[in-house]
């Protein structure tokens, strides 16, 4: 299996925050093969284009595959099923290999379906890994995106026993390549440990939001009066309504019972209020905040 230098051409399907990001930083990083833009809007392509995200456009399916090597999609995970299998309907794959991958935030419905199409259409020569680069941006488009976006981020593959071990070193070398750490873990682990690291705090970020925006008086709104904390609090509820519906339709199962837990939580700390419980009160909060020092600094401080 060829490594990311000796690639004559990578097809980046959906070239927005985390696709544009990626042929930046392909190009910051000394790839020398041609970065395709796929899609369907040729306005978006022509906006990646001019912001040097990739080199050549196209929103002709055979033109983006054409002697392509690698096909990242960068599209809603609710998408990337149907685009893996018009790829696998459109190309001749007879003396053509290629190596298909995604950047989506879900990955068991995902995984399973993608290989399970692959496998009924008997596309032995189209190869795929699942990828989840931990990285991005409450801003949208290419017009955010940064070619350091992926610098020591994690990425997580998610390999299945029918992931080619060869593809699967070419989806490594490739986020290698651009500055993440990959970590690999099964497409469940996955969902389970993500829901709780992105997925719920981005939903309690939304309802937060949806919560104080309803407190008002007659002298004003709770809104007029937020401050920093607000805003760090909720900023991540800026991100699209669109993507974050696939996230959580997709992670369903996983979002049921972390909502659980949350409720659980809530109701135990409104008993711990109604019963003037200040001792146990000040265990949770402390708890918390023991919590957020110590990732603080296992991240550096940052």
């Amino acid at each position: 299996m060829k490594q990311i230098q000796q690639l004559r051409r990578i097809t980046i399907w959906g070239v927005g925050l985390i696709g544009g990001s990626l042929g930046l930083a392909l190009k910051k990083n000394g790839f020398q093969g041609e970065r395709v833009g796929l899609g369907r809007n040729i306005g978006r392509l022509e906006d990646a284009l001019e912001c040097d995200a990739v080199d050549v456009i196209t929103t002709e399916l055979s033109e983006g595959l054409q002697d392509t090597d690698l096909v990242v999609l960068g599209t809603p995970v609710a998408l990337v099923p149907t685009l893996a299998q018009r790829i696998a309907e459109s190309v001749d794959l007879q003396n053509h290999r290629i190596v298909l991958t995604d950047v989506g935030s879900t990955k068991s419905v995902l995984v399973k379906t993608v290989d399970a199409q692959l496998q009924e259409q008997g596309a032995d020569a189209l190869s795929f890994v699942g990828a989840h680069p931990m990285a991005g941006s409450h801003e949208t488009g290419v017009g955010a995106a940064t070619a350091t976006l992926f610098e020591n981020a994690t990425c997580i593959l998610t390999p299945t026993e029918n992931t080619d071990t060869d593809a699967l070193a070419l989806i490594k070398n490739l986020w290698e390549f651009v500055g993440a750490v990959p970590h690999l873990l099964s497409p469940e682990t996955h969902d389970l440990l993500i829901g709780g690291a992105s997925h719920l705090p981005h939903l309690v970020a939304s309802i937060l939001t949806n919560t104080v925006a309803n407190v008002e008086t007659e002298e004003g709104k709770a809104l007029n009066f937020t401050a920093t904390g607000f805003r760090d609090s909720t900023r991540i509820a800026a991100g699209s309504p669109d993507l974050w519906t696939g996230i959580f339709t997709q992670n369903r199962d996983v979002m049921v019972s972390l909502i659980d837990d949350i409720i659980e939580n809530l109701t135990e700390f409104k008993t711990l209020l109604q019963a003037d419980n200040l001792a146990e009160i000040e265990r949770i909060l402390l708890e918390a905040q023991v919590t957020v020092k110590k990732r603080t600094e296992k991240l550096g401080g940052a």
